[in-house]
């Protein structure tokens, strides 16, 4: 391609050998090409930086002395308010109530008045002294009764019972066992043992849902293998049943097992039964195991911090008691709230368990599905 064709096919006008920028550099241009440059930020820290920073550490450390001295300082006295002088009170002066009004009679009052019929008096002489209404009987002549003696039970009292003594562990253990009859159980027998699992047979599952006790929730486990009835004649929950379950939350401290409890258990062919049974690990542990996180810096890092700082402020002031008392309520006040905090158990998905049945299942009624 010639310089004429490149031309009218770009528009440009190439270069030519003379017009070349790189012969008219210098030894200079090229040194200042090479030398590696870096952005302002990168470069070294002058001396007035320095100084700076050593004076803003200084004025903290100034205020946080200042602060320490003042509070190590005696607490200003209080001045009590002056004493209120409460003037004495007068003692009321009683009343003395005047004379009523006389209200004079009517003509029609006095004439009723007259002719009220009077009452007859009875000289004192005639009165019979044998029937007074006053009794007088001399007892200086009779012997002293003693009243310390016993008062006679009164008849038809109910007499006093004196509360029974408490007993004591043992004794009250003793007293339970010696009135407790003997249990008699009747034995019976398995109506159709071919349709039925018993209590106590263990059903293998695999979790298919992770179980984490920070907050309840369910879960669902997949039976791993058959299970057979009580004579072993049939499968009565065949391997990939489906168990759906519940588990709580708010574990104790120091708990280190999950409850989980099955609640329902669904076969591939759609026959469904109440499990109400609990989940346990393979070597028969009751609850299942995990990953155990006790949270023990949340429970223990803030008053472990708080008693850090209370112990500097002490050894800074000279060991003043107010600091030290300060944030030793503080730090108790925190451990007291923090160790309140339950553990957390993870136990992964895919985890190996086993299903105790705790009652009888009883598959009498879908008998004609089973197969055997």
């Amino acid at each position: 391609m010639t310089t004429d064709t490149l031309t009218r096919s770009t528009g440009l006008i190439p270069l030519s050998h003379q017009d070349d920028p790189r012969r008219s550099l210098d030894d200079n241009a090229l040194v200042e090409a090479s030398r590696n440059a870096f952005p302002i930020v990168a470069t070294r820290v002058a001396k007035r930086d320095r100084a700076g920073l050593a004076a803003g550490a200084a004025t903290a450390l100034l205020l946080g002395g200042i602060t320490f001295w003042s509070m190590a300082g005696p607490e200003p006295q209080v001045k009590a308010p002056p004493a209120r002088t409460v003037p004495p009170v007068k003692a009321a002066v009683p009343l003395t109530p005047g004379p009523a009004p006389v209200v004079p009679l009517t003509p029609a009052q006095e004439t009723a008045i007259a002719q009220a019929p009077q009452t007859a008096t009875v000289p004192h002489n005639a009165v019979d002294t044998a029937h007074a209404p006053v009794m007088v009987w001399d007892t200086s002549g009779a012997p002293e009764i003693a009243t310390s003696a016993p008062s006679a039970p009164i008849a038809g009292a109910p007499a006093k019972v004196s509360a029974p003594q408490p007993l004591s562990e043992n004794e009250s253990f003793a007293s339970r066992m010696g009135d407790a009859g003997t249990d008699v159980a009747s034995a019976t027998r398995i109506v159709d043992p071919a349709n039925t699992v018993t209590q106590g047979t263990l059903i293998p599952a695999v979790l298919e849902t992770a179980i984490d006790s920070d907050l309840p929730g369910y879960a669902r486990a997949v039976v791993s293998s058959d299970v057979r009835s009580f004579d072993g004649s049939r499968v009565l929950v065949p391997r990939s049943s489906r168990l759906i379950g519940q588990y709580k939350s708010g574990l104790a401290a120091g708990q280190t097992r999950a409850y989980v409890m099955w609640t329902r258990l669904i076969r591939p062919d759609g026959v469904t039964v109440q499990l109400a049974s609990p989940a346990i690990e393979y070597s028969g542990a009751s609850g299942l195991t995990g990953e155990v996180n006790s949270h023990f810096m949340k429970r223990f890092g803030a008053a472990g911090l708080l008693s850090v700082i209370g112990g500097l402020g002490a050894l800074v002031t000279g060991g003043t008691s107010l600091v030290l008392s300060g944030g030793s309520s503080a730090a108790s006040v925190a451990a007291q709230r923090d160790a309140q905090i339950p553990p957390t158990i993870r136990i992964r998905q895919g985890q190996p368990i086993r299903v105790f049945t705790a009652r009888d299942l009883n598959f009498s009624t879908i008998a004609g599905s089973i197969q055997p």
